[in-house]
């Protein structure tokens, strides 16, 4: 199990408030010493880090340089020199890594940098031993492989970085495998629900949850795809932007609701939802004019079952949020229904009322996403929906202005409006850090 991940200021104030404490005689000196020692001292989590990436990159460039050295003496090997030092260098590096940071203990982070090493070396050896076999196969099956070979490590290290890396290959597997086949890959959706997500909070990995929920968006897209644009003309970007906003509305419904960990489904599902909604504040052309866009609803049936179930889970967040009460029902409108009524009824615009609707969609959006971040005290939130709102202001300075004013016009107060809008919202910013108990320093 991974340790619990404590804000940047809880050791400095820990130390403080233990102290006093001491001196209101709520507890003695032994007592104090005792709890502070359960947590790491302030900046330790600094030079831990340091120290795992320094041995993070000693591995990898350890592993390069085996590689190197077995690739330009590879054709003089046998067979089975070439098989024994793949098995060598995978076991050897699990091994090793296995033994310093588990059962000697003193070596948490080098150990754990091994075990890394013997994930990708173990997915370097999968095609090296393809290669000595010449097996010429289904290649994605390469990078099933690889994946799932991940997932027990993880399971039996709790490493995180092993389940980032197996995620990351297990995406690439199904964007290769349905670009490969152009059908539906049923078994990656099983991988992430079933493996990936409960690895992910066993470890504590939120990051990894949001790839694993990201994947599956990839998947289902890429199949939609083939079926909604068959017709041709039909216009890709506004498929995907679509998709987006109603699959992040309902990942992001599902986190407000408490229906999953909620930094990974407020973050991902929020910014999933900005970003379709951004897509749709142009306005497209192609093939020299706008064409009809095609209903969500006008795929296969495998999809239209999909598109139900997205739908499905935006219901039952909706329920959830609406049985919260007053605050619940507040933030209903903004997370379910304006995604699911934008995505679904996008069709019934033309091309310049819809660019007029979405800019005003995607202002408002981004505004209550930054204003849950406040009332939530979720930093994250809070610096995306700012990233997001200064990406809004910034395009739509540059498509209003660029051809009308003087160039050097043009870039003079475009750096006043970033100077005073940065300054205006690193000031409101840190008002906010420092209402929820820090100092707003991103230390």
């Amino acid at each position: 199990m991974a340790e619990p991940k404590l804000p940047r200021e809880w050791s400095a104030l820990l130390q403080t408030e233990a102290d006093r404490w001491v001196r209101d005689g709520l507890i003695n000196a032994e007592q104090r010493s005792a709890i502070v020692g359960l947590y790491p001292a302030p900046g330790a989590g600094g030079r831990e880090r340091t120290i795992l990436i320094f041995t993070l990159l000693g591995s990898l460039l350890v592993g390069a340089g085996v590689i190197l050295f077995f690739a330009a003496n590879w054709p003089g090997l046998s067979a089975a020199t070439k098989v024994a030092a793949v098995l060598v260098g995978v076991l050897g590096a699990y091994g090793s890594g296995y033994y310093l940071q588990f059962m000697r203990g003193d070596y948490p982070r080098l150990g754990h940098s091994l075990i890394v090493l013997g994930a990708l070396l173990y997915g370097a050896g999968i095609w090296l031993v393809a290669q000595i076999f010449h097996l010429d196969s289904h290649f994605p099956t390469g990078f099933l492989l690889w994946g799932v070979g991940l997932l027990p490590v993880v399971l039996a290290t709790g490493s995180v970085w092993v389940l980032y890396l197996g995620t990351a290959v297990l995406g690439i597997w199904t964007v290769t495998e349905q670009t490969y086949t152009l059908s539906y890959n049923l078994l990656f959706p099983v991988l992430m629900a079933g493996a990936v997500i409960p690895l992910s909070r066993r470890v504590g990995s939120a990051l990894s949850e949001a790839g694993a929920l990201f994947g599956i968006f990839l998947w289902f897209m890429i199949g939609s795809l083939s079926h909604l644009t068959s017709t041709s003309g039909n216009p890709e970007p506004l498929i995907v932007a679509r998709l987006m906003l109603l699959y992040g509305g309902a990942v992001l419904t599902a986190g407000v609701a408490g229906l999953g960990n909620q930094q990974a489904y407020v973050s991902l599902g929020g910014l999933m939802a900005l970003a379709g909604t951004y897509m749709l504040t142009f306005r497209w052309h192609f093939i020299g004019s706008d064409v009809e866009l095609p209903s969500l609803l006008a795929g296969s049936g495998f999809q239209t079952a999909g598109l139900m179930v997205i739908v499905g889970a935006l219901a039952a967040g909706g329920a959830r949020l609406w049985q919260q009460g007053a605050a619940g029902r507040l933030e209903l409108p903004v997370t379910a229904l304006m995604p699911a009524v934008a995505a679904l009824g996008v069709q019934l615009l033309d091309p310049v009322p819809r660019m007029v609707a979405f800019n005003l969609l995607l202002f408002a959006g981004t505004v209550g996403w930054i204003v849950y971040g406040v009332r939530r005290r979720q930093q994250l939130v809070v610096n995306l929906g700012l990233a997001v709102f200064v990406l809004h202001v910034l395009t739509r300075y540059f498509d209003l202005f660029f051809s009308a004013m003087d160039r050097s016009l043009f870039f003079v107060l475009g750096g006043i409006l970033l100077l005073g809008g940065g300054w205006l919202l690193e000031r409101n910013r840190r008002r906010w850090m420092s209402a929820w108990g820090g100092d707003g320093d991103d230390r």
